[in-house]
């Protein structure tokens, strides 16, 4: 689900052999960077996407200070006679319920437009289940560390973080934030520094906005996915600048009702019931296409982290590219075995070794 900054990370890790240095507490210092809404640096031109861009939640304070100010300036209102109000009939009564009810049924149960495909309807049915037994965990606030790590040498940190409430696309929407970036010993070889952000509806822990920026000593890349679920539709713009050679692509096309980004899927599956034996499955939407993540509660093990030893959960996951035996990789994740079910650990297996993340830093956030 994290698998390509891991695998700028193995690199990284790969020359550290060669290195007698070690990663310092500096390395996991952060710098917070006001990110460039990608929805204007692809100025797009199509007035259907404006509807994209990240519009913050006034908190409680300000709305009742432009309340105050709205009362200050807004002209007197002269009253006006109210028109006598009539009863309805049982049969007019009956009408409007059986609107309500028909606008509730429309909306839950999505319309497919032409040309949609039969696989997504067949998908929609069989993955309804995974979110049946879903329920949201979200702390505001809360922030993670982890120290990654290639062949026992500290190779980068990442830092994620539960932001504040937003709106997107005319919904409310949790905001999700990763952070990579190499350790400082490597600068002089490869320097990282990876932005990750998710925006999923508060509603219906679907995602919204997807947005990847990679600003790296060999490549710079722009990744923007948007996805439009009264269409049931996804909008990739990706843009990399590399060695002075500027790459684009630019895609639109159907995806399936239900689905996580591949960021988004970490938060997803604290939501899961998560009991030892459960087994899971749902699609991943990356780069318009669908990925299908398999995973198993494999056990309980009592693992040491932050200089503790916690229970906690291990699930074996993998990711396969529907219709053929393609394969991207096999990850365990160790999530704590409370109700809050916290990431605590991860392990990739790459080409030569393993890549592994463990929590070093944790910050609790508020139940909204």
């Amino acid at each position: 689900m994290i698998s390509n900054p891991i695998k700028k990370v193995a690199y990284l890790g790969l020359v550290s052999v060669l290195c007698w240095s070690c990663a310092t507490k500096d390395d996991r210092l952060f710098e917070e960077k006001k990110q460039e809404d990608l929805v204007e640096v692809f100025k797009l031109e199509e007035t259907n996407f404006d509807k994209f861009k990240v519009v913050e939640i006034p908190t409680q304070e300000t709305a009742t200070k432009e309340a105050e100010v709205k009362k200050e300036v807004a002209p007197p209102v002269e009253k006006i006679a109210k028109a006598p109000q009539t009863k309805k009939t049982k049969n007019e009564v009956a009408k409007t319920q059986e609107v309500k009810k028909e606008v509730v049924t429309t909306s839950s149960h999505p319309k497919y437009p032409k040309e949609y495909p039969e696989e997504f309807k067949k998908y929609d049915k069989k993955y309804k289940k995974t979110w049946d037994l879903f329920k949201t965990k979200f702390f505001k606030d809360e922030e993670f560390t982890f120290a990654v790590k290639y062949l026992g040498i500290t190779a980068g940190h990442i830092k994620i973080e539960t932001k504040g409430k937003v709106q997107v696309a005319g919904e409310e929407a949790y905001h999700f934030k990763a952070s990579m970036k190499s350790a400082k010993f490597y600068e002089y070889i490869y320097s990282l520094e990876d932005t990750l952000e998710s925006y999923i509806s508060a509603d219906t822990f679907l995602p919204l906005k997807y947005t990847l920026t990679q600003r790296e000593s060999g490549q710079n890349v722009d990744d923007l996915q948007l996805f439009d679920h009264e269409k049931l539709e996804t909008y990739f713009w990706y843009k990399r600048l590399k060695k002075g050679v500027e790459t684009k692509k630019e895609l639109k096309t159907f995806i399936p009702h239900y689905f996580q980004d591949s960021f988004s899927a970490l938060y997803f599956v604290r939501g899961l019931p998560l009991k030892v034996g459960d087994k899971y499955s749902f699609p991943i939407i990356t780069r318009g296409k669908v990925w299908i993540l398999s995973m198993e509660v494999d056990k309980v093990d009592n693992i040491k982290v932050m200089d503790k030893w916690v229970d906690a959960l291990k699930i074996k996951a993998e990711t396969h590219f529907p219709g053929v035996l393609k394969k991207s990789g096999d990850i365990n994740f160790w999530y704590s075995a409370g109700d809050t079910k916290r990431l605590l650990k991860f392990e990739a297996k790459v080409k030569i070794g393993s890549i592994e993340g463990e929590l070093i830093e944790y910050k609790e956030g508020s139940n909204e």
